[in-house]
């Protein structure tokens, strides 16, 4: 680990463009999220959802979409909110952790492993982003 960490430098083309894709990810999942869970929640290998349950996956889907808007300000100025994005690569892990596990047990589908996927491969490239982007 660097212990002489002084900042991060910008976001230029292919990262900014990057880091804004990963924001429609984010926004994208949370739609689909909420959209299933009431009206196929089948499709994402759960049961039928009740009122009191759909609170939690409303909140799940508010913290995915403040997270992408996160990586949207990082793709506007990642030396301001390169946090946004850092914090956002260990919770993705989290996600794809979290995921593969209720998915092994048979308590999530296909779909939301595939989604978990995606987090995954962000995650990865949210580190090697900011790595390359490190300013000392």
């Amino acid at each position: 680990m660097d212990v002489n960490f002084t900042g991060m430098r910008q976001a230029t083309g292919g990262s900014r463009r990057f880091l804004y894709v990963a924001g429609a990810y984010n926004f994208g999942a949370a739609l689909i999220l909420v959209l299933l869970a009431r009206t196929a929640p089948h499709l994402l290998g759960v049961d039928v959802l009740h009122s009191s349950q759909l609170l939690y996956v409303d909140l799940a889907a508010l913290l995915i979409v403040g997270f992408g808007f996160g990586y949207v300000l990082g793709g506007a100025d990642l030396a301001r909110f390169w946090p946004y994005v850092g914090l956002g690569a260990l919770c993705k892990v989290g996600v794809a952790v979290l995921a593969g596990a209720y998915f092994v047990t048979g308590n999530a589908g296909p779909l939301v492993m595939l989604l978990a996927a995606g987090d995954a491969v962000f995650a990865i490239f949210f580190i090697r982003l900011l790595r390359a982007h490190a300013a000392g």
